[in-house]
């Protein structure tokens, strides 16, 4: 028996579902490393870029007005910021998996949104 289109789309998009981070674990923005010149003129970080403060750690944010905030990490917060990141990516990743599933049920005609589907009391 050939299994129906729509089923296999329904249980990809769940198979797609499952596969996602916990949404609280997820930080979006970019990950940098910098190397800083202090203010001290005669400091060893004025006279060449390999003698300079650092490394520092930053993840940037876009604030979604043109702008960005950075915010400066710990050693110990690195890990798990680039931990946070990769997840975003892979939510990202599977919510546009997710996306062409829904259109692919919409033209076979077997999406039903939530709140299609309720029903009159």
């Amino acid at each position: 028996m050939k299994i129906p289109d729509t089923a296999r789309l329904t249980r990809a998009r769940a198979a797609a579902v499952g596969r996602m981070p916990r949404w609280t674990e997820v930080i979006r923005g970019s990950i940098r490393q910098s190397r800083l010149t202090c203010g001290k003129p005669l400091c060893r970080c004025h006279q060449s870029q390999k003698k300079r403060h650092g490394p520092y750690w930053y993840v940037t944010v876009p604030l979604g007005n043109g702008r960005n905030k950075s915010y400066m990490l710990t050693e110990a917060q690195i890990p798990a910021v680039k931990k946070a990141k990769a997840a975003y990516e892979k939510i990202w990743k599977e919510l546009c998996v997710i996306a062409d599933l829904n259109l692919a049920l919409l033209r076979a005609g077997a999406w039903r949104p939530r709140e299609l589907k309720r029903t009159r009391k």
